[in-house]
């Protein structure tokens, strides 16, 4: 450019601040108008009357509540000045060139309170790196052609009217804040959860194993309202109150404490999926052991264990005490174009039925309660 320049400073969702160098030389526009303090003096004997350096800055904000449940984050933008870098003469038409930074630096600002506008309002742009960058290139098209028409500032009645120009439509662009876009979600999900479990018998079994309890974890993928879940539990804390006397395996003693576990495939259907709750019934199908410890060194058995098919069904009821909706993307709980995690507790309450080889196929009413992660994302 033959006289002022611009310049877009992108930090592109960065987590971390500038540099202590930028952070101690970076003015932003919301600081008030230029001054001749804020530029560096020079002596030129050239046609320039200075150089202006501005730029807008993007950044990921921190996070923001916006009911008891939900919050977000979003993108955040500041239109800055450096005045390391921008000079003005010494020698003549100081004042003008001081007004003409200002244009650019006014000029900036309307640009971005436009970019912000265009990602809050209407549809979320799930690319926000190409609208970003959009307004960048306006932000440079529209500044060098008031650097064309203003003859780099030289043109003092040019420069009034693109002052009063530019004043206008800031004052027509209040920039957007506090709302949420609309946004779509993809179909699919992913999870991942951990909690604890127990399990009590039927029928005339509830007089053989006294109640049991364990520690719960699996992971979980979604497709619309469907969903698989793989369930692993490993438990204890369970004692034999009578003798199972042995066919293909020897006699379990009663007093002998017992460890129970379980690995399952399930399907759930989300009957209902709202803000707050979730209900799905489900049904699966896996593995279900029991182990047997015996203290006496002289028994039959000492340890012993017994698996058998698993068949189950119940419902499940979810809690959802937090939802952390990402209109900026996350390197690791969402896509690169944002997306919703869901925080939740949830019940699962089933009954269940183990086949095992001594032809004991008990009945079982099996809780558990979790914590719960599920990421949902943006949909291109």
């Amino acid at each position: 450019m033959k006289g002022f320049l611009s310049f877009m400073s992108v930090m592109m969702l960065s987590v971390f601040s500038l540099s202590a160098q930028t952070d101690l030389s970076y003015r932003e526009w919301n600081d008030g108008a230029l001054t001749v303090e804020d530029f560096a003096k020079r002596r030129s004997s050239g046609e320039l009357i200075g150089q202006v350096y501005t730029g807008i800055q993007t950044y990921s904000g921190e996070w923001e509540k916006v009911s008891w449940n939900l919050r977000v984050k979003r993108l955040k933008s500041e239109t800055v000045f450096d005045p390391i870098r921008s000079w003005v003469r010494s020698d003549s038409l100081t004042d003008q060139a001081v007004r003409y930074g200002q244009l650019i630096f006014d000029a900036t600002e309307l640009s971005r309170r436009q970019m912000m506008n265009h990602l809050t309002s209407g549809p979320h742009k799930q690319d926000y790196h190409t609208v970003v960058r959009r307004y960048f290139d306006m932000n440079e098209a529209r500044t060098s052609e008031i650097e064309r028409v203003t003859e780099d500032g030289k043109n003092l009645a040019e420069l009034q009217l693109q002052e009063t120009i530019i004043a206008e439509e800031l004052a027509k662009t209040p920039e957007i804040s506090g709302e949420i876009p609309e946004y779509t979600l993809r179909k699919f999900a992913i999870g991942a959860y951990i909690g604890a479990a127990s399990q009590f018998h039927l029928g005339d079994y509830s007089s053989y194993f006294t109640p049991a309890y364990g520690f719960l974890w699996g992971v979980n993928v979604g497709i619309g309202r469907s969903a698989i879940y793989w369930d692993m539990v490993l438990g204890g804390g369970s004692r034999l109150n009578r003798d199972i006397p042995g066919r293909k395996i020897g006699t379990w003693y009663s007093g002998n404490k017992l460890r129970y576990g379980e690995g399952s495939f399930q399907y759930a259907y989300d009957v209902y999926d709202g803000d707050i709750f979730k209900i799905s019934p489900f049904a699966g199908v896996g593995v279900g052991f029991m182990d047997y410890d015996s203290p006496d060194k002289d028994a039959e058995i000492k340890t012993d264990e017994i698996t058998g098919l698993r068949l189950l069904a119940g419902l499940s009821f979810e809690f959802k005490y937090l939802r952390s909706l990402y209109l900026v993307g996350d390197p690791v709980w969402s896509s690169i174009y944002g997306g919703i995690n869901e925080h939740s507790l949830r019940l699962k309450v089933y009954v269940a039925r183990t086949s095992y080889p001594n032809a004991m196929s008990p009945y079982s009413i099996n809780c558990s309660l979790s914590f719960n992660l599920l990421s949902k994302y943006m949909k291109p």
